[in-house]
């Protein structure tokens, strides 16, 4: 069955399904966003010349029913809709699920709920509205990738000779199965000197100028709108953007395999690890 449940910033929720109260009615806007698509003209030129594509915002619209069993019942349910899906609150996560398909979504209340009550009745039917600002539905749960491997080691029962564990390859290859290009997290744990993260596949990189020590621990965002270079150390985060090489690409994984190398002068990092949210277009 398909199932959605809207968490606000509260982390107050509501579940709408085939189970009462909230019972699941339509979906609007879940497998579908529009587009603008950017084009040049030149003079005298016959059509014009594409340039770029860019989604809009996604508007999600849920329509349920209410089943009570008393008039009373029925206007508590309606009161914790107004309440759950306040547009005051701002953003919180609708999650999607169904045939083993998970997805979720930020998104805002676009308006306050209609809900139609009809005299001496125990149910009534409604609609919410939300706004999702970024179109992307992502995985429930974020991907970690390790890039440090290790081999070998001892086994046990022991078996002699034995051999110590010996430190893999730095690179390792990740696969975005995702509709899009999507942003990472780059956690890069000292010692290391001018730490530096390589997309193999398209020639970016990401390189921070600056020593870290055993107990520093680098934190590299690539998102738009929020990109960081920060160095934790005993759990207080300073920023290190003015640190970046002003070569460096801050690098989103494409579409199917990305080759991803990290690198460090002389020092041996602990451990490096990248983090990031497949992207979908719709459900």
């Amino acid at each position: 069955m398909q199932q959605v449940t809207f968490i606000n910033k509260l982390n107050e929720s509501i579940t709408f399904s085939i189970n009462k109260p909230f019972l699941l009615a339509s979906l609007d806007g879940f497998s579908s966003v529009t587009a603008e698509i950017n084009s040049i003209k030149g003079y005298s030129q016959d059509g014009s010349t594409y340039n770029s594509t860019f989604l809009d915002s996604r508007q999600l619209v849920i329509g349920f029913s209410l089943l009570a069993d008393s008039k009373e019942d029925l206007m508590l349910f309606r009161d914790r809709i107004f309440r759950v899906f306040n547009p005051k609150l701002g953003e919180g996560y609708l999650y999607y699920s169904y045939a083993g398909v998970e997805r979720k979504i930020k998104c805002v209340p676009e308006s306050v709920p209609i809900i139609n009550i009809i005299s001496r009745r125990k149910d009534c039917s409604g609609e919410v509205i939300l706004i999702a600002h970024n179109p992307f539905f992502t995985d429930i749960d974020e991907k970690l990738i390790e890039l440090t491997t290790w081999t070998g080691g001892l086994n046990f029962p022991l078996n002699l000779p034995f051999t110590l564990k010996q430190k893999g390859e730095n690179i390792k290859n990740i696969y975005n199965d995702g509709h899009v290009d999507t942003p990472i997290e780059i956690i890069f744990k000292g010692p290391a000197i001018d730490p530096r993260i390589e997309n193999k596949t398209t020639g970016e990189f990401i390189q921070v100028n600056r020593q870290l020590t055993s107990e520093d621990t680098l934190y590299i965002t690539t998102e738009y709108g929020n990109k960081k270079v920060e160095i934790e150390r005993n759990g207080v985060r300073e920023n290190a953007f003015n640190y970046i090489n002003l070569n460096s690409t801050f690098f989103n994984l494409g579409l199917g395999d990305n080759l991803i190398e990290y690198s460090t002068k002389s020092l041996e990092s602990k451990g490096v690890s990248i983090k990031y949210y497949n992207k979908y277009l719709g459900i």
